[in-house]
């Protein structure tokens, strides 16, 4: 039988709390004024003296050691802030009057182009300016304008048959011309202090090349002379440069390896990789390795690499690396592609094309060697079954310069058609939306049959006849059909 009782143990009845009562009300206590009034202080009476005289006794006693400290009373501890009192009210109310505009939304990615995206919700950037519009008229009267003067005491010298020129594939600007006396030549031939420099003004554009070359022909009863050169760049190529050798100790980018050949030069390297393009990479340590290379000979193998070209400029000493593909040409007829240049036909004096084809490579294994990644780039949309050669290289050290390698060798194939095609040299002030067409750049063609786009691969400029009297610019563009 169980009984059950609701009361607990004795044990746990008679346990008690105890519990003092704070002093509440009584004066504010202060330490340190206690401890003060503690102290004995002597006034400020006359002290007496006696100095009578007794007999000295030794002490029998030990010493004895006296230790003088006083020990405060424990008061009852005291509240603080115990009459503390809390305001409430009602929160501030700001902008109480404030209206939102109604309206259509402001675009923030370039203009809308009704595309659908069904992987992302859009452009991570704007999308690209689209170029001028040519300005196309019955009659275009130029007025050539063709100056080449000595640097720095911009004497003028009379030249004629003047050409200049670049393409993709050289980092300089080349450049040659007839000069009338041996008087001018005398002012522009290299002597002990070294290549002399000329600018040259094509309506408006400039460039500033070196002499390296000249030569006469003396037929009675009268001599020619032409000279010959190329822009400031070649300072950085042999056999101006000085050939070097080196390995990189510690991690390093593309970027910061290109700069670091121009240093003390006073040459400058622009490369936007975010924007324009190519991307870069690093270089592990040990893996940046050249021997017996000049500053120019680094600088074009890195851009080598990702499928990139390295532009001259005309009249500072400055360098630009850009994709020689700004994008593949599958994708130059989106409405996204990067078009620089629209050059009407109406414009064109000269029209000829080569028909070059090539594998539709759809696939391409590329690799690093010692170190780096592998990776297949494949054309997106494509079984993949159509592989270009292997590409390796021992600067492919990261995935994206891998991919844009890829991408590069992807771009050279399929049905390609090289267009030439002449067209007047329009003075920079006034360039009718077309002015100078530059190697990298994507032009757009509008024909009757069809606009259709291709790239810059190459172009030169001649001035023809005493005083220019015709000033022509040859291309040649890069057409996938």
């Amino acid at each position: 039988m169980l009984i059950y009782n609701p009361m607990p143990a004795k044990k746990d009845v008679q346990v008690a709390t105890t519990s003092r009562r704070v002093d509440t009300f009584g004066p504010r206590r202060d330490a340190a004024a206690v401890l003060q009034a503690s102290l004995y202080v002597p006034g400020n009476g006359p002290l007496a003296f006696n100095f009578g005289g007794r007999p000295y006794l030794p002490p029998s006693s030990p010493q004895v050691f006296f230790n003088f400290q006083y020990t405060p009373a424990k008061p009852r501890i005291q509240p603080v802030d115990s009459g503390g009192a809390l305001r409430w009210q009602d929160a501030r109310r700001l902008n109480l009057s404030a209206r939102l505009p109604w309206g259509r939304a402001r675009v923030l990615d370039g203009p809308l182009t009704g595309i659908v995206y069904p992987d992302y919700p859009g452009p991570v950037k704007p999308l690209p300016v689209p170029p001028t519009d040519p300005e196309i008229l019955e009659t275009y009267m130029i007025a050539n304008t063709v100056n080449l003067v000595v640097l720095p005491s911009l004497t003028p010298i009379e030249a004629k048959n003047v050409r200049i020129g670049w393409d993709a594939d050289s980092f300089s600007w080349k450049f040659s011309a007839d000069i009338f006396t041996h008087a001018a030549l005398e002012l522009v031939k290299p002597d002990a202090e070294g290549a002399k420099e000329v600018e040259l003004d094509i309506n408006g554009w400039t460039w500033v090349l070196l002499v390296e070359r000249y030569s006469r022909q003396h037929k009675f009863p009268t001599e020619a002379y032409s000279i010959s050169g190329a822009t400031r760049t070649q300072l950085l190529a042999a056999p101006y440069a000085p050939q070097r050798t080196g390995l990189n100790a510690a991690p390093i980018t593309a970027l910061q390896a290109a700069t670091e050949q121009l240093l003390y030069t006073g040459f400058t390297l622009t490369w936007d990789a975010e924007n324009v393009g190519p991307a870069d990479w690093t270089f592990p340590a040990g893996t940046l390795s050249y021997q017996s290379q000049t500053a120019m000979q680094v600088i074009a193998r890195i851009a080598e690499t990702v499928g990139a070209i390295v532009r001259p400029s005309r009249d500072s000493d400055a360098l630009e690396i850009r994709p020689r593909y700004p994008v593949p040409p599958w994708e130059w007829g989106q409405v996204e592609a990067p078009i620089e240049r629209i050059i009407p036909p109406a414009m064109m004096t000269q029209l000829n094309g080569d028909w070059t084809p090539q594998p539709a490579w759809n696939a391409c294994y590329v690799s690093g060697t010692s170190s780096g990644v592998s990776m297949l780039v494949r054309r997106a949309g494509t079984a993949g079954d159509n592989p270009a050669p292997d590409v390796f290289d021992d600067w492919l050290t990261g995935e994206q310069a891998s991919r844009a390698r890829g991408v590069h060798e992807l771009s050279k194939g399929g049905n390609i058609e090289i267009v030439g095609f002449t067209l007047p040299l329009f003075p920079r002030t006034d360039d009718k939306g077309v002015g100078l067409v530059l190697p990298g750049m994507l032009c757009r063609v509008p024909e009757e049959s069809g606009a259709w786009e291709g790239l810059c691969l190459s172009v030169e400029i001649s001035a023809t006849g005493t005083g220019a009297s015709r000033v022509d610019q040859q291309l040649k563009l890069e057409r996938h059909h």
